[in-house]
């Protein structure tokens, strides 16, 4: 399969014969009907080339989003290695969201190039999460991390060592797509401590990590369960209870059976969750238990001061 290579460096392309619509939807620019991709048995490489084609219109059309309609910058990190970041957001006080793709060949802003495509952005794209933290007043830093042929962990790495452990923010939030929650938990193995006191809460998005496989301890895993939550493929209602603590921190349903929508279905359960880490705790008001008698003095008390 061609990769989605150099789409930051390319202009928007011309001759692809679809666009997007002002509702963020795929459509022909001839004919407006929806997009519809050409899969052919006999063709492989014609195959490869629209799958191709498809990804890096996507692309370009995405960054132009981040950059002209949420401002976003590029960092670069490393040769043919960037993230997107809102002006300022190392020196933010507030929060700070951080956006973990899933591996494979989608880029900054995209979940799922098939939901993009097909259901239209709102649902395959990363631009409502944005949308959520400009409303919050949170800066925001999209990873890239199939951008630049490295490993994702590397790429994750890479973004905490040189930007999110040098913000200012008081709080720290990650959601971790796929693979992307993998790469998550690799970081806190390493960087235990430090990850533990900057991140205020991760959602982890019908993550592939395993605390079987990778070698978190005793107070990694304590922590996870504190400090986390997982929304897994389920047949059963969004944010219905699955499985048990054993996975390493709460299981709950995802509200859908297909592995690309669940940042989508889960958008909004993901920030009550959030929101609800960084309430203060309301001190329970005291009460005094009130029994016959001391209700019976009361009465007369207040019978003598009538």
């Amino acid at each position: 399969m061609l990769e989605c290579s150099d789409s930051s460096r390319n202009p928007i392309q011309s001759d692809f014969p679809y666009s997007f619509s002002e509702d963020g939807h795929l459509r022909h620019r001839l004919t407006s009907e929806p997009y519809r991709f050409t899969f052919r048995l006999d063709d492989v490489r014609g195959t490869d080339r629209e799958h191709h084609s498809l990804c890096l219109y996507i692309t370009q059309h995405v960054y132009e989003l981040l950059e002209t309609k949420f401002h976003l910058l590029r960092e670069h990190l490393e040769e043919d290695s960037f993230v997107f970041m809102s002006p300022g957001a190392l020196d933010h006080p507030g929060g700070l969201l951080v956006l973990i793709q899933d591996l494979g060949t989608v880029r900054s802003g995209v979940w799922s190039w098939k939901l993009s495509a097909h259901e239209g952005l709102e649902r395959g794209s990363q631009l409502p999460y944005l949308r959520w933290a400009a409303e919050s007043s949170c800066a925001v830093i999209v990873m890239n991390p199939n951008e630049g042929g490295k490993a994702l962990e590397h790429h994750v790495h890479l973004v905490w060592e040189r930007l999110v452990s040098r913000s200012s923010a008081e709080h720290v939030f990650v959601v971790a797509h796929g693979y992307g929650g993998l790469a998550f938990v690799d970081l806190l193995c390493s960087r235990l401590d430090e990850v533990q006191r900057r991140v205020k809460a991760v959602a982890f998005l019908d993550s592939s990590h395993s605390l079987w496989h990778q070698p978190l301890g005793k107070a990694g895993r304590d922590w996870l369960k504190s400090s986390s939550r997982t929304w897994i493929l389920s047949t059963k209602p969004l944010n219905r209870s699955v499985g048990s603590l054993k996975a390493g921190c709460p299981q709950i349903s995802a509200g859908t059976q297909c592995h690309d929508s669940v940042p989508a279905v889960c958008m909004e359960s993901v920030f009550r969750f959030f929101s609800k880490t960084i309430k203060p705790k309301t001190t329970p008001t005291p009460f005094e238990i009130i029994t016959r008698s001391k209700s019976r003095a009361h009465d007369e008390n207040h019978n003598l001061m009538d």
